[in-house]
């Protein structure tokens, strides 16, 4: 296989014979190499192959990004999700989950952490995906040297049970559908952009809709732990996002009887933030 472009020096993204897009992780795989130069064999550790075009041209973006060592630690997580819950998981958690655990790592080495307000929900409600959560939690520990509490474990239990569609086996699907639009329809029209897929931070706000609005349609309701001069802070500083964010809440409370956290609250106001960014970045 010849490499299309070097990442860094343990990642690469090469052309298949078939001309798909694959990326290869090893120690020292992209060491001084250049585009159209052979990949040598007994370099690789890990290939990613995803069947989805567009998933893996998302994929590839968000490599710059991460480290060999994330990558490889997602994919094991994945296969032991896939193992012991007998499930078959999207291929877009390759993304979310690769560059969840990506920030969590940044987060924990910043002592900027939070709380899971969903914690107890998670273990009643999906078990089985939450023991698994907590094995992959302890790779991650061990793996970087860290220690993250069982909060993190909800939160990644959460990645399973999206890339399962588990909401759709209650016959929510349409609603979701439905609250997921309207949701960025709010955001889309107040900052008078649009929003897909298509970049990571847009992917990134969407995949945390589909989250909010999966706890929604189950009435997990997040409990306010968010401290308030955090809270505070973080309104003042991105004002215009926060004035979107009341107005999804009011949204919220009209048609789904149902109020947003200042954990809720918080979390969209960084999402918005990214996605306002990263439109001055390519404007």
């Amino acid at each position: 296989m010849r490499i299309k472009s070097v990442i860094n020096n343990n990642v690469v993204l090469v052309n298949t014979n078939d001309e798909d897009e694959c990326v290869l992780v090893g120690r020292g795989i992209g060491f001084s190499k250049k585009p159209g130069e052979f990949v040598e064999e007994d370099r690789i550790q890990k290939k990613f192959l995803l069947a989805d075009k567009g998933t893996m041209a998302k994929f590839s973006r968000i490599l710059n990004e991460v480290t060999s060592e994330e990558l490889l630690v997602t994919s094991k997580i994945i296969s032991m999700a896939r193992q012991e819950l007998k499930v078959k998981l999207n291929e877009s958690i390759y993304i979310s989950l690769t560059d969840h655990i990506h920030y969590v790592i940044e987060r924990y080495h910043q002592g900027k952490l939070m709380t899971n307000t969903f914690l107890w929900d998670i273990k009643r409600y999906y078990p089985k995906e939450f023991e698994v959560a907590l094995k992959a939690v302890h790779l991650i520990n061990k793996k970087f040297n860290i220690k993250l509490k069982d909060d993190e474990a909800g939160y990644i239990a959460f990645h399973f049970i999206n890339a399962t569609n588990d909401i759709g086996e209650d016959g929510n699907t349409a609603l979701l559908t439905k609250l997921v639009h309207e949701i960025i329809n709010i955001v889309s029209l107040n900052l008078d952009m649009v929003i897909d897929s298509s970049d990571i931070s847009s992917y990134r706000f969407i995949t945390h809709v589909k989250f909010f609005s999966q706890r929604l349609i189950k009435r997990m309701q997040s409990a306010d732990e968010t401290e308030s001069d955090l809270f505070n802070l973080v309104r003042n500083k991105y004002e215009k996002s926060y004035k979107i964010v009341k107005k999804i809440d009011l949204f919220l409370n009209k048609e789904y009887q149902y109020s947003m956290s200042k954990n809720d609250q918080l979390y969209f106001m960084m999402h918005i933030h990214r996605l306002i960014a990263h439109e001055k970045l390519n404007k």
